[in-house]
This record gives structure tokens, sequence and C-alpha cells, in this order.
């Protein structure tokens, strides 16, 4: 699996990007699974069919037309589900392997789609191998599973590790670096906070593409009031008030906290994919968090020289 980030870089306008590949296990919903070898699945057909032989026979007048019935559709059934099964019936090494979905692999506890998930992966797997059974000789391999685009980009997705977001903020008055009351606090985005992420994974002839994005930063703060639209901009000297798209203004000091006070700050992606095997559809958001302890003061109790609060 391949995962791309695109991010804010400074906020101002540098972008920044980044990639990584992973190995991830994909257990296969549908699969063929071993059952009998040769011989002993010859003799519990030997077995079965023996017994509808002798049910036709001990049937009363009235139902043996039933119960003849019976026999030839079981029967037939049989020798469909076992093609040619007397050709292998002293074989002891190579097995008949049937077709099986593995419901537990779909997470049906915490997955809420599971019953479409399930009948999806059933569907297209029955759709691709149709025989109910296969004979697979000694030292021969099963068909290789199918894994579809869906299961492919949930795990993926399940997989993908976003960065926990980074920002900068200003004012930075004093020895601390502390914000002020009453002032909007510009907050941006830095380093590597992605505002995109893509996924690539393949397995066997199907790659699943996962695309995700956000709507940017979301903040909240005790004392604090957040406005922001978007990864917000970088001060920088000379910009005029009022121009952050993205701020946080608090109405009462840290003091009371110790200190500082602490900024969480989230980003929640959405994401949806498509696969070569025509498969499309949505993911579960993945929402990433981390905080800053931000020290905010109120105005009077530092020195500022006359200058603007976001210059000193």
């Amino acid at each position: 699996m391949t995962t791309a980030g695109s991010g804010g870089g400074d906020g101002g306008g540098v972008t920044s990007s980044s990639s990584s590949s992973t190995e991830v296990t994909v257990a296969p919903v549908c699969f063929y699974k071993p059952g009998d070898t040769g011989a002993e699945a010859a003799q519990g057909i030997g077995r079965v069919k023996e017994q509808l032989d002798s049910d036709v026979k001990k049937a009363p007048g009235q139902y043996k037309k039933r119960v003849q019935k019976d026999h030839d559709e079981a029967t037939q059934r049989i020798d469909k589900n076992y093609p040619d099964y007397e050709s292998h019936k002293d074989d002891t090494q190579g097995r008949w392997y049937g077709r099986y979905c593995d419901a537990s692999r779909l997470s049906p506890g915490t997955n809420p789609t599971f019953k479409e998930d399930l009948e999806k992966e059933r569907k297209a797997f029955y759709e691709a191998n149709p025989d109910q059974n296969i004979w697979v000789p000694a030292g021969q391999q099963a068909p290789r599973p199918y894994i579809s685009g869906t299961r492919l980009a949930k795990v993926a997705w399940e997989a993908v590790k976003i960065p926990a977001p980074t920002v900068e903020t200003n004012p930075k008055v004093g020895p601390q670096g502390a914000t002020l009351v009453g002032m909007d606090t510009w907050v941006w985005a830095t380093g590597n906070t992605p505002t995109s992420v893509t996924a690539k994974a393949t397995a066997g002839s199907t790659t699943a593409t996962i695309t995700a994005g956000s709507s940017g930063l979301q903040l909240s703060a005790p004392d604090g009031k957040a406005s922001c639209t978007g990864f917000g901009i970088a001060w920088h000297s000379g910009m005029p008030e009022g121009s952050s798209p993205c701020t946080i203004s608090f109405n009462r000091s840290s003091a009371h906290l110790g200190g500082t006070t602490p900024l969480t700050i989230k980003v929640a992606y959405s994401a949806s994919y498509t696969a070569t095997d025509g498969n499309t559809g949505t993911l579960p958001a993945i929402t990433t968090t981390s905080t800053v302890n931000l020290p905010v003061a109120e105005v009077q109790t530092l020195t500022t020289n006359g200058k603007n609060p976001r210059q000193n």
C-alpha cells in the first residue's frame, strides 16, 4: 500500500507533501477451503448414495414416486458438486476444495455495513467461481482468493497513519510567547499537517484508490471562542488585523489553569474510494487530534514597549 499526503506547509501558500509504502495483510472473506481427500469424498458420497437407494427400495408404493424424485435430484446435486469424483476415489493426497466465506473477517460486531459487505463479497466470489467444489491435485494450489476493491479499500484505510496536526500561533509576547486576552490569536497549520491524503492498495489484479480530504482545523479551548475556516494563513509583518480565516479569542488568562491554556486542534478527514473491479463508496471519517499548551496573558501584565503585540 502506498500513502501520500499533501499539506499546507507554513499555512501561507507553501505546500508540502510526503509519501510512504506499507505492507498490509488482507485476509480474503471468500475463498476455496480445503476439504476431503479424493478417497474420503468418494467414500462419503458412496454411503450417501447407498442410503438414497435404500430409501427408494423401502418406500411404500404410494410414496415411491416422490422418494424416487428426491433420490434423483440429490444424486444430480452430488454429481454436479463433485464432478468425476470416482476418478479420484483412490487418491489420498489430492483434495476437494469448497467455496467458503468467513463472515468473521468482516468484523460483524463493529462493522455497521456487515450484512451488505458480506453479500457483496459472496456474490462477487460466486460469480467469478461458479463451481461449488473443485479438485486440486497434491502439490498444486487452489485458485487465488478474490479480494474485492471494497474489502481492499477498507483494510487499507484502517492501516493509514495520518500525522497529528501541528500549528503555529500569533501573537507571541514576552519570554513565554504568550497570546493576549481579547485579541484574535492567529492559528495556522505547519509541518506535515495533511490537507488531503491519497492511498493506493493492490491485491492481485485489483487496485483500490482512496482519496481523503479535510475542510480544515477545528479549534477548541477553555475560555476561548474559535472562528476557523480552512487551515489558516501564516502571520507576517504588515498583515492587517482581521485578515486571518482561522483565529481563537480568549476572554480570560491562563493563570487559573496553571499558566497555560490547552488548545485542542482536530482535523477530520472524509474519504471515498474507487477500485479497478468497479467498486466505489465512502469510508469512515478519521479525525486526528493534538494539543498545544498556550500561555494566555492579560495585556496590562506584559510590557509591549509600545509596539504592536504581534511584532514583539
